[in-house]
């Protein structure tokens, strides 16, 4: 029994130390970077120095310039998030109807069942994205929609809906028909079953879904570098240009890449209710 004891009191520190090191492995880059945005151009080639106030002089002249008046920063900070909730919504909405569909009617397409289609569907992500740029470039360029937010948030929908209808047909699996039978005996439609019935049920996959288009969206460089020019600019491309410039500007970089950290954070934050629950149900029920 003293063994047991001993052993698990052992366990029990191991394991704190390893949540320690993995919190510190996680949080310190996020540290350096808000500290780098404090610090002057000298400082930040000076040394390695990790404490504002006494290793260095503090400075807000990074933060000043971003919030104070710098037009292309607003504009591309409005622009990452018009693109990201607008391309994250319509990801979620289109694909819950496709993810419903595949799971409670039964298709034969081209020799495909509905578990086919899904992963037919879900195949095209696995496309590398540079397959698809010369090809979208062209199109909207005929169609007047590079550097638009119409243009962008076609292009991000697109490459959400895979990963949600796939994600998505899994949690409406796991929802008992048995309920939408009975709302149908009520004289529940099939819209008013999904609406009121099913929507509801799948509320953590939809939030685990959204949150998962969100990330993406927001991160996403390679589509934005190339269909935008200026005006549906998105943060992650206007943080690479600075980091071009001959002489980076480390300080501002690093206010930047806090205040990109910032929105992901706040829809993780809100949909925290659900976000859990919802990532734990949909690999349960596969």
């Amino acid at each position: 029994m003293n063994n047991n004891t001993k052993k698990g009191g052992f366990t029990q520190v191991l394991r704190a130390a390893l949540i320690l090191i993995w919190i510190v492995c996680v949080t310190f880059p996020i540290y350096w970077t808000l500290v780098t945005s404090f610090k002057r151009q000298v400082d930040i080639y000076g040394g390695p120095f990790f404490f504002p106030g006494i290793d260095f002089t503090p400075t807000i002249s990074a933060w000043d310039y971003l919030l104070n008046g710098n037009s292309i920063f607003t504009m591309n900070l409005q622009n990452s998030i018009i693109i990201s909730l607008a391309s994250s919504f319509l990801a979620l909405v289109i694909g819950a109807m496709a993810a419903y569909a595949l799971t409670r009617y039964q298709y034969n397409y081209l020799g495909q069942n509905s578990d086919g289609l899904a992963f037919t569907i879900l195949s095209q992500r696995m496309m590398p994205p540079i397959v698809a740029v010369i090809a979208l470039y062209i199109m909207f360029s005929k169609l007047s929609l590079l550097d638009s937010h119409v243009g962008m948030i076609i292009v991000y929908t697109w490459m959400n809906l895979p990963i949600t209808v796939y994600l998505l047909k899994d949690f409406f699996a796991g929802i008992p028909i048995e309920l939408e039978h009975a709302a149908a005996v009520d004289g529940y439609s099939k819209f008013d079953q999904l609406r009121k019935i099913v929507i509801p049920l799948a509320a953590p996959g939809l939030a685990a879904c959204f949150t998962l288009a969100f990330n993406f969206a927001w991160n996403e460089f390679l589509f934005s570098l190339i269909m935008t020019f200026q005006k549906a600019q998105t943060i992650p491309v206007l943080i690479s240009s600075l980091n071009a410039q001959e002489k980076p500007e480390w300080a501002m970089i690093s206010a930047l890449g806090i205040i990109a950290i910032i929105p992901p954070t706040i829809i993780a934050i809100v949909m925290d209710k659900y976000l859990v629950q919802g990532l734990s149900f949909g690999s349960a029920s596969k």
